[in-house]
């Protein structure tokens, strides 16, 4: 059901040198794409170079044996997201807000890997419920110890168990308005073994089975979920 919207778009930020996410949404369920990332040099990423076959329509890319390509257009666009617009150095910035303009309720799918700005995009998005409801599905890998050079500076002072503490409370409130419909954290956790494998510390975020500190988790906006059906895998991160 998630899947079969009409006039659906999808938003991705961070590309690197393969998105298999846009290509997934492109061949597999049929929508444009728009592809984002600052990051990484147009020489060393065929999508972001705009090289992919692009458009071929519906088995075009059959003749490409499993390589870069798209049957549905893509977009391709040297912007990182941020939760202002700006210019850092050479690299562009825009927000969340920007990309979700004039799209309709359940309209847009959208993955964020942006190696540590998705915490205050997604403190933008859950105080703006009207932007919520545009989102269809949101996929997104979760860096909760990261800092970076778009990290707000009021953000980047604050002491470290502060700003965890802060990133769990994003991840609770998610849970609001989104239902989990799959993590990596399952397979994370049959490979831990941190007193096999490692004279490491105690990692910044865990509990006893594994870290939480790098993860992926996909979503799906609530409003999708029939009435009285299950509404999540998991409650919160303890």
């Amino acid at each position: 059901r998630a899947m079969r919207g009409k006039n659906v778009l999808g938003l991705s930020y961070g590309i690197e040198q393969r998105d298999l996410w846009s290509e997934k949404m492109s061949n597999v369920f049929g929508m444009p794409t728009k592809l984002y990332d600052c990051f990484i040099p147009p020489s060393l990423s065929v999508p972001i170079a705009g090289k992919a076959p692009n458009a071929t329509g519906k088995g075009g890319c059959e003749i490409y044996n499993g390589g870069h390509c798209y049957e549905m257009t893509y977009e391709p666009y040297r912007i990182c997201l941020g939760l202002e617009a700006r210019q850092i150095g050479s690299r562009k910035y825009e927000t969340l807000e920007m990309h979700l303009k004039g799209r309709e309720t359940l309209s847009t799918h959208v993955k964020i890997d942006t190696e540590g700005t998705e915490w205050e995009v997604l403190d933008w998005l859950l105080d703006h419920p009207e932007e919520i409801a545009k989102i269809r599905t949101l996929e997104m890998e979760v860096h909760f110890s990261f800092v970076v050079e778009a990290t707000p500076g009021n953000f980047r002072i604050l002491p470290e168990r502060e700003r965890l503490e802060r990133r769990v409370r994003t991840m609770e409130r998610l849970l609001e308005q989104f239902a989990v419909s799959g993590s990596t954290i399952e397979v994370y956790r049959e490979a831990f073994h941190p007193e096999k494998e490692c004279p490491c510390g105690e990692p910044v975020l865990h509990i006893p089975s594994l870290q939480l500190n790098q993860f992926a988790v996909s979503y799906v906006n609530r409003r999708l979920i029939p009435p009285g059906a299950a509404a999540s895998r998991f409650q919160t991160l303890q």
